[in-house]
């Protein structure tokens, strides 16, 4: 629907002129069936001009009704188009002050590439702690020093103690394999584990751009709904902030679309994210 107000709007100004031209040419056909009228001598002659009239008078009604609704649509449905577009890609009032349309992306408390470490940043490290690891320490080299005789007066020495595995890393999140590059989704990745407000950070943009919109759907389905968009191009930038609670936990995929000046776009990118909330 969007796009067909859309083609309205921008071709409001040739509706005009087509509606002009079929009323100039209504009415010379009016002044011709009103001078055929006046010489009719039968009364079948005088029939046909009024059916004429009366088909000229329906075209005029019906050119007006078009011209109307094209001026409607060209104003006060666009404006209301702009506003909803607007507010949502607006913050929501639960999500925290300076997320909104030009504000930079925010961080997402999800699992990326985090790091399992004993102690937190803020706590200082404290001699208990180091106690076990220089203990360690020391006698991983005293095992190593020292040797063992056998009883043929050879040297054995001792293999040094195990060491223990060093912390795994999560697995980094990739992402999606967008086939344009006018139309890119880089955070989140694919089957990135998220919840709370998260921003999609991307890049949007076109030649002959007009503007984007990001749709959303369950995991395996093509039911795309809109979910909010802008009229600015972006490169590697915040497009959209999304409340993952008005969609509920499971399997999501968000689809990231840029239209052209005529309606045109290129092929989408799509994402795939697991929702925990």
């Amino acid at each position: 629907m969007s796009i067909l107000i859309q083609y309205i709007a921008n071709y409001a100004s040739w509706l005009y002129f087509i509606c002009g031209a079929v009323a100039l040419y209504q009415l010379y056909r009016a002044w011709l069936v009103r001078a055929e009228r006046r010489q009719a001598v039968f009364s079948l002659e005088r029939e046909k001009a009024v059916r004429d009239l009366g088909n000229i008078f329906s075209t005029a009604l019906l050119l007006l009704l078009v011209m109307g609704i094209t001026y409607f649509t060209s104003t006060t449905l666009v404006k209301a188009l702009e506003q909803q577009i607007q507010q949502a890609a607006s913050p929501s009032p639960g999500m925290p002050p300076g997320v909104g349309q030009n504000a930079p992306p925010t961080p997402t408390n999800t699992p990326l590439a985090e790091i399992t470490t004993l102690v937190t940043p803020e706590a200082p490290i404290s001699e208990p702690l180091l106690e076990p690891t220089t203990a360690a320490q020391g006698a991983t080299v005293e095992a190593e020093q020292t040797a063992q005789v056998t009883t043929d007066g050879q040297q054995t020495a001792t293999p040094p103690a195990p060491i223990p595995p060093a912390a795994t890393l999560a697995p980094i999140v990739q992402s999606p394999a967008c086939p344009d590059p006018r139309s890119v989704i880089l955070r989140p990745g694919t089957n990135e584990t998220v919840s709370g407000n998260i921003s999609l950070v991307g890049t949007a943009t076109h030649e002959n751009f007009q503007y984007y919109k990001v749709e959303y759907a369950p995991a395996g389905s093509n039911n795309f709904v809109y979910l909010a968009g802008d009229q600015n191009p972006v490169v590697n930038g915040f497009l959209v902030s999304i409340n993952t609670s008005a969609l509920g936990p499971g399997a999501w995929t968000l689809r990231l679309v840029v239209v052209d000046q005529i309606g045109n776009y290129p092929e989408p990118c799509q994402v795939t994210i697991l929702i925990e909330n």
